[in-house]
This record gives structure tokens, sequence and C-alpha cells, in this order.
């Protein structure tokens, strides 16, 4: 059985040609080699050579990286304020303000000075938002004294939770139910982490 003509034809290898690296190398390689007597090759007929191309030089000291955050602490926010929230649906603000919500994580600031329960509330609130909880409660306590005065943490926790670093991971806060500590404890709804 005799084979179709397509497949008598000599089939031609297809050869890449040299980078211009490889043919920089090859040169430098042939210029140290002396041919075998009688073996000379003809290089006027090769394509010259071409020019290197000029690379610049790398900086003595490299400028230093910029990491972006997506941070929102730079941004203006309206003040928060107990039981009312932009944004926020009626049903979830119900379910926040009854203590219908899952809690998710507890600060107990009871017995902490003023210094140390701003340093665990920022901790707390960062680490919650990180891990993406959404409902957190903190414990300031009634901080009722005979006098009649509100308890300092009981004021700056609010404050707090307003300043712009906790405020951008925030919705919305609310006084627990009287029979979970009423206005000595905050339910805290927080963003969805990104």
């Amino acid at each position: 059985m005799a084979k179709s003509p397509k497949y008598q034809e000599k089939r031609e290898k297809r050869r890449r040609g040299l980078s211009v690296g490889e043919t920089q190398l090859w040169k430098k390689v042939t210029d140290e080699i002396e041919p075998l007597p009688g073996r000379e090759v003809d290089m006027d007929g090769a394509d010259p050579m071409p020019e290197p191309v000029a690379t610049r030089p790398f900086p003595d000291r490299a400028s230093p990286l910029v990491f972006y955050r997506n941070d929102e602490s730079h941004k203006k926010f309206h003040q928060l304020e107990h039981g009312k929230a932009a944004g926020v649906d009626k049903r979830t603000m119900e379910r926040l303000r009854r203590g219908k919500m899952p809690m998710e994580g507890r600060l107990d600031l009871h017995g902490f000075t003023q210094d140390q329960a701003h340093s665990a509330l920022k901790r707390f609130i960062d680490n919650a938002y990180s891990q993406g909880k959404r409902c957190v409660s903190v414990i300031t306590g009634k901080g009722t004294r005979l006098t009649g005065e509100i308890g300092v943490l009981r004021q700056m926790v609010p404050h707090w939770l307003n300043q712009p670093h906790l405020r951008s991971k925030i919705i919305a806060f609310t006084y627990a139910p009287k029979g979970e500590g009423g206005e000595g404890a905050l339910y805290i709804l927080l963003k969805r982490w990104r």
C-alpha cells in the first residue's frame, strides 16, 4: 500500500531563532575557540550582533513600601447614640435592644481603671471585628454612688465607641435589658469584616 503524497513529503523541522542573549553568549563562546584545520566557518554571512540594551541601574536605596489597609477610621461618622442607628433595619435594632441576638463575645470592665478599660475595649473590639463577630457585650457596671453620680466607665465607654478607630467598626449599640445589666451593660453590633 502506497502512502499518499502528503505523507511522502519531507517535513521540515521548525527551528526557533536564538534570542539576543543566546546570540551574545554564543558569540563569546565562539570567539575564544579556534576551528580545526580545514573547518573554518564564514561568519561574514551571519546576522550582525544587535547592540546591547541599556538597563536602568538599581537605586542605592529602595523606596519604602507603603501598605494600605482597608481602614475607615479617617472617615467622618455620625455620632452613635444608645438605641439609634442609621442604616440598621428596625427588626435588627429591636432584636439587639431586647438581647435576642446571639452574643459572640463579652468584656467585663469591673475593677478596671479608666486607662486599662480604654485599652481593653480597643483590643476587644478590634479582635471581635477581625474574627468576624457581629454582636458583643461590654459590661461597665452601673457605677452609681451614694451621691447619685453615674460611674466613669459607664459615661466613657459610649464616648470611646464613637472615636474614629472604634466607630469605623461599629454599626450600633444599645443598653442591655434590665434583667441582663440594664444601663450597666452595652450590646454592640459590629460591621461585617472585609
